[in-house]
């Protein structure tokens, strides 16, 4: 047999489905707000107030599929974010194991900086935001940031301001689709991280 040939490219994919049943019976109950704050970052709860309004307004009657209620339509759109971090996620552990940060604040101690060698991505690592390329009849694809450096919990845990840090977000490609009662997502991510 022919000794195999490395793909050429330094990418990495990953690929997430998610069914929206299941994330709409969340939305209805009781941990609606806990799952909202666990999965989507603050500046996307702050950039969908407006939508996710509509799980509280939604979540009586009429807010089922069969209906094409708002909660689904809220739904619909926090399976489509979950599947694509995780998918992110994925891109990201194929690529290097780990997202590395490559230079921790100086005031960190050497055991702050090992964890933040060692950290992987959490969900508000990970934001599912618009490209500014708008494209007809839309607002552009959508793409992940990725934040560099240290994660939300170690900037509060470490009383971090965001301008403490020196490196940039690094974007991620992504594509999210939604059919019937499942939203898919993939993401192709530069090998290597940071």
């Amino acid at each position: 047999m022919k000794p195999l040939r490395p793909f050429p490219l330094p990418i990495s994919i990953g690929t997430d489905i998610c069914q929206i049943s299941r994330v709409h019976a969340i939305l209805a109950g009781p941990r609606r707000e806990r799952f909202l704050r666990r999965v989507l970052a603050p500046e996307e709860r702050r950039r969908e107030a407006a939508r996710l309004e509509w799980a509280d307004a939604g979540a009586g009657a009429g807010a089922g599929a069969e209906s094409g209620g708002r909660l689904w339509r809220v739904a619909t759109f926090v399976a489509g974010r979950f599947a694509a971090k995780e998918a992110a996620f994925k891109a990201y552990a194929s690529s290097s194991s780990t997202h590395f940060s490559s230079s921790p604040p100086s005031s960190w101690s050497a055991q702050q900086q090992q964890q933040q060698q060692r950290r992987r991505l959490t969900f508000h690592d990970v934001i599912i935001e618009r490209s500014g390329a708008a494209v007809e009849g839309g607002s552009g694809p959508p793409i992940a940031r990725i934040r560099s450096g240290s994660s939300l919990r170690q900037r509060q845990q470490y009383q971090l301001e965001e301008d403490e840090e020196d490196e940039e977000d690094e974007s991620a490609l992504v594509s999210i689709s939604h059919d019937g009662d499942y939203a898919t997502a993939v993401v192709v991510a530069a090998r290597g991280g940071r």
